[in-house]
Formats: structure tokens, C-alpha cells, sequence
């Protein structure tokens, strides 16, 4: 049992009153959200008396060692071992600024331990030289399990606390008369052990994502569903704050989007995917924000008609680029099921320039894995913290969330490679669209049926990272002139819908002009709906 006295932090999700229930270091225990709430109970007098009439005052906890502090507010980070702080060589994953953050303190006790309450104080000291003193109490029995947070003190800050720049140090005190003859610890139990302080290692950044989930008003084969977006927000928000390194998180529920065709077949949740990016061009969205659409089929399998094996919940647009002209595939679709806020993740996932990563325990593998992912069978390789929902996940029993696993969390890779793409785009915020306009893109989405789809959004070539093909060209009939280009091709995960980008010459008007896409020796005419031509500010128009 706890016990917080004076001073004790406190989250804005009260992290700092749940005692976690969790299994020890070699049970399976992935994606195990239950939190055992415990009984705390106030010291008033913030003191314990001893039974020598003498006033007690607190003093160094015998036959104790700190060993190690962890900060974890999604994926664990060493910031204290072996009696110092952690420089950034020993980090593995950014911890990020003004988050709700965990703070382990990992013991190590004597072979002659007396199980008792012992007080933890944590000492943070900001920049600007503010100080900030919390104090716990904990009983502890035994040296710290990994799996079980209750085994030694840890700490719940609330992210106001989480600045750049933020230093700490950690101490235990006996909170009681009885060891006070037996000899003082060496090291003493503190970190850093010479007294100073450490730094937490927080990042001076901006990290926040927008993002525009869709609710989907189907009707097609007598099922009639409409998704209710309220309904659904707090755990599509849940999930994707939790497992991306974020300080904040903007999520609009937008207006009910009407869809006629059958979303039960696979050629349905493409389309679905290219009126998403479709849509984002005509209401002129920001280039960092993403928008995902969420249907419900009345649980029909989506079936890849002998393109893969099994059902499919989700498609994206593309493993998508970082830069501005990027954002026409910054688009995604799922299905509303029992795991679809999981196929959210994965989905944003995708359109945050994530692959697949290869998980042993898939049933179904997936394409395209990424092979420079750093551990074996798709294992995240460290104890993963959820800040909502206070749930640990087991380094080697969950796998990467880009994986087809069922238990899966956020890797410390799959962390660091999203905060670089997170901190970009949010980089941008303020700008708006107009930093993308004409000439613009020709967009080209070629499913494996033959189907084919094509539009205008605004963007150029100048930001593109991507390498054009010269087996794609399209050819533009200008002013009696014709200009040919290469394209950029690249096939979408799950199913491989190629996707054509080319630019637009600055002239070409898309509704009298001519445009050939020539693949090879293939030559055909592009049709662009008049509605879809999107790259022009003063003609965005919505569906």
C-alpha cells in the first residue's frame, strides 16, 4: 500500500492515485490495462512518532539503494543509473515536454530487509530556478519488480511540471524509529548520489497533432449505418495520444460524410481513402493535419479478392512523405470494430511515413515490412506506460503497433522516428495551406481492378524527397503545346493501389487541357472531374 503525504503531485488524470496492479517481470501481461485502484491514506501531520517519547525526525533509510530512475510517459527512459543522471548517449527515446510523465525509482534491498513504509522525496528544479518538492510514502517488501509499479516509489507529474530544462534528484527517509543505530548506507540512498542534481532530459520542442476524423453515413445492400464521432473520441484520442510522442493532441469530429458504395469490398475502402484526401484539398486543410475516415459495413469482412489473405479494417493513403506537398496522402479509412481505434493508430501510422513491422505471432503477415527494425519478432524491447489509461505493457510479450499483432504498444524506435515527423509538421502550424499553391499536383490512383481515380491539390515538387520514375509520364496538352513529365510512383500498404504525383504545369487548366498517362508502352487519356480539380484556391469546392 501507498501512502501520499503533504505535498504529493498530482496529475490531471490522477496518475499519482492509482496503484497499478500488474504481474511480475516474466508474466505476459501486453496491453493489461486494468489498474488496481489502492486505499491511500493522508498523514496529516506529515510525521510518524516513535514510541521513545523522542520527536521523530526523518533520517536516511538504512539497508536500501537506489539503483535506477526511469521516466516513462509512453516508452521508458533511464534517467538515473549507477549513482548519476543519464546523459543523452544513454537515452533511448526523447522524453517529451509538458506531458503527463511516470517517474520510477528502482530499489535494491538488503539480504536482511524488514518490510516497512519508507517516504521517497523527488526534488525538481526548473530553469528559472523554481523549485518543486514532492513526497511519498511506500511499503516496500522487496527489490523493484519491472512489471509491478507498487513494488518501489514512483511519482505521477503532472505535465506543467515536464519543461524543458526541468533537473531532479531522488532520496528514501525511514519514517520511523528502529534503524536509526544500524550503519548508513554507501552509497547513501539518494540519486544522484553525491547530493546535486540530474537532468530529467526533456526536449525543448512542439509536438502536437491535428487531426480531423470523419464519420462515415453509409447506406448500401440494405445496411444503414451512421458512425457516431462523439461517441468514439475519447478512445481513438486515447489511443493515438498515448502511443505518439505528443504534448497535445486536436482532434475535430467533422460533419457526417455520405457513401453509397459497397464498403464491404476492397475497391469500396480505396475509394473511400482517395475521398478523404479528396476532401481535405476542398476544405483547404492545413498541410500537417490528417484526416481519417471511420465507417461501419455492419461487420462485413472486407475481402482483398485474392490480393491478400483474411479481413482488412484499414488502408492509407500512402507511407507518407514529410514534406508540405506531402499532405494530399496525409488521408486514411477503418472500420468501426471492437479494435478499431488500434487500426487508427496504425492507419495515422502510415500517413506518418511508417512501414510495417514483422511480428512472430501474426496470423497474417504483412507486406512491406520495414527491415531496419531493431528487435527480434517485432517485440517493443521496453516497458511501455499508457498516461491515460495507466496500463504497463510488457517489453517482450507486445509487439510494435505497425505490426498485425493483436497486443501491440509503441516501441522506443517507432517513438523516435514519429517525434521527428511530429515535431516537422507541427513546425508548420500557423502557415496554413497557402504555403502550397499553384501550380499544384495531378494525383493518380490506379487500383488492382483497373479502377482508376484522378485529382488536383495544391503543392510542388520543390519540398519532394521521392524519386519520379521514367517509366511513369504523363503528358500535359498546353496551349497547343505538349509538356511531359516524369511521375513519382509508389504503392499503398495493404493494397497496391499505385499512386501517381505529378506537377502541373503553371498554365495547364484541367478542364479544357488534355492529360496521357503513359506507363511503358501504355498510353491512355486521364479524365479529372471538374469537381476534383482542387488545387486553386478560389475554386476549392466540397463534395
Amino acid at each position: 500500500m501507498a501512502r501520499i503525504s503533504a505535498g504529493a503531485p498530482t496529475l490531471a488524470l490522477t496518475l499519482a492515485l492509482v496503484a497499478l496492479g500488474a504481474c511480475g517481470d516474466d508474466d505476459t501481461m501486453a496491453g493489461d490495462t486494468d489498474a488496481a485502484t489502492s486505499t491511500f491514506e493522508t498523514d496529516s501531520e506529515g510525521a510518524t512518532s516513535g514510541t521513545t517519547g523522542v520527536p521523530f525526525e526523518p533520517y536516511p533509510a538504512r539497508g536500501v539503494a537506489i539503483t535506477k530512475v526511469e521516466a516513462n510517459a509512453g516508452v521508458a527512459v533511464p534517467i538515473g543509473l549507477d549513482g548519476g543522471g543519464v546523459d543523452g548517449g544513454g537515452r533511448n527515446a526523447y522524453i517529451v515536454p509538458r506531458r503527463d510523465t511516470l517517474i520510477r525509482v528502482f530499489l535494491d534491498v538488503g539480504d536482511d530487509w524488514v518490510e516497512r513504509d519508507i517516504e521517497a522525496r523527488l526534488t525538481l528544479v526548473h530553469s528559472d530556478g523554481s523549485e518543486e518538492e514532492f513526497s511519498e510514502v511506500f511499503t516496500v517488501s522487496e527489490d523493484t519488480r519491472d512489471g509491478q509499479i507498487i513494488s518501489s516509489p514512483y511519482f505521477g507529474l503532472g505535465a506543467e511540471s515536464l519543461r524543458p530544462g526541468v533537473r531532479y534528484k531522488v532520496s528514501l527517509w525511514e519514517t520511523g524509529w528502529g534503524y536509526e543505530e544500524q550503519a548508513e548506507p554507501d552509497p547513501p540512498p539518494m540519486l544522484p548520489v553525491d547530493g546535486t542534481t540530474a537532468p530529467i532530459g526533456v526536449e525543448d520542442s512542439y509536438v502536437n497533432m491535428r487531426v480531423v476524423l470523419v464519420p462515415v453515413d453509409y447506406s448500401y445492400g440494405g445496411c444503414s449505418k451512421v458512425v457516431d464521432g462523439e461517441a468514439i473520441r475519447k478512445d481513438f484520442d486515447d489511443a493515438l495520444f498515448q502511443q505518439n510522442p505528443l504534448e497535445s493532441l486536436e482532434m475535430e469530429i467533422h460533419e457526417p460524410y455520405k457513401v453509397t458504395y459497397d464498403m464491404g469490398d476492397y475497391s469500396g475502402l480505396n475509394k473511400l481513402v482517395n475521398e478523404m484526401s479528396q476532401l481535405r484539398a476542398a476544405e483547404g486543410a492545413d498541410p500537417e493535419v490528417y484526416y481519417y475516415g471511420i465507417f461501419d459495413n455492419c461487420g462485413k469482412c472486407i475481402s482483398a479478392g485474392g490480393v491478400g489473405q483474411g479481413c482488412t479494417v484499414g488502408l492509407a493513403a500512402n507511407i507518407t512523405g514529410g514534406s508540405k506537398s506531402d499532405a494530399w496522402a496525409r488521408a486514411s479509412a477503418g472500420q468501426l470494430n471492437s479494435g478499431a481505434a488500434g487500426t487508427f493508430v496504425h492507419e495515422v501510422g502510415h500517413t506518418q511515413g511508417r512501414r510495417h513491422v514483422y511480428c512472430a505471432s501474426a496470423g497474417t503477415q504483412a507486406a512491406g515490412t520495414d527491415p531496419s527494425y531493431p528487435y527480434d519478432k517485432g517485440e517493443i524491447n521496453i516497458w511501455g506506460f499508457g498516461v491515460r489509461d495507466f496500463g504497463l505493457r510488457h517489453p517482450t510479450a507486445t509487439a510494435d503497433y505497425m505490426s498485425y499483432c493483436s497486443k501491440s504498444w509503441c516501441s522506443d524506435w517507432q517513438w523516435n522516428a514519429t517525434y521527428q515527423r511530429i515535431k516537422t509538421l507541427s513546425s508548420w502550424e500557423g502557415e496554413g495551406a497557402g504555403a502550397v499553391k499553384e501550380p499544384g499536383l495531378l494525383i493518380g490512383a490506379i487500383a488492382p481492378d483497373g479502377t482508376e481515380d484522378w485529382w488536383t491539390v495544391p503543392g510542388t515538387f520543390e519540398d519532394r524527397a521521392r524519386e519520379r520514375s521514367g517509366l511513369h509520364r504523363v503528358r500535359f496538352a498546353v496551349g497547343g503545346e505538349t509538356v511531359e513529365t516524369a511521375a513519382e510512383v509508389s504503392v499503398r500498404p495493404h493494397y497496391p493501389t499505385v499512386n501517381i504525383v505529378a506537377p502541373l504545369p503553371a498554365d495547364f487548366d484541367a478542364e479544357a487541357g488534355e492529360i496521357r498517362y503513359l506507363h511503358g508502352d501504355d498510353e491512355r487519356v486521364v479524365t479529372v472531374e471538374p469537381a476534383k480539380i482542387l488545387h486553386l484556391g478560389d475554386r476549392l469546392r466540397t463534395r
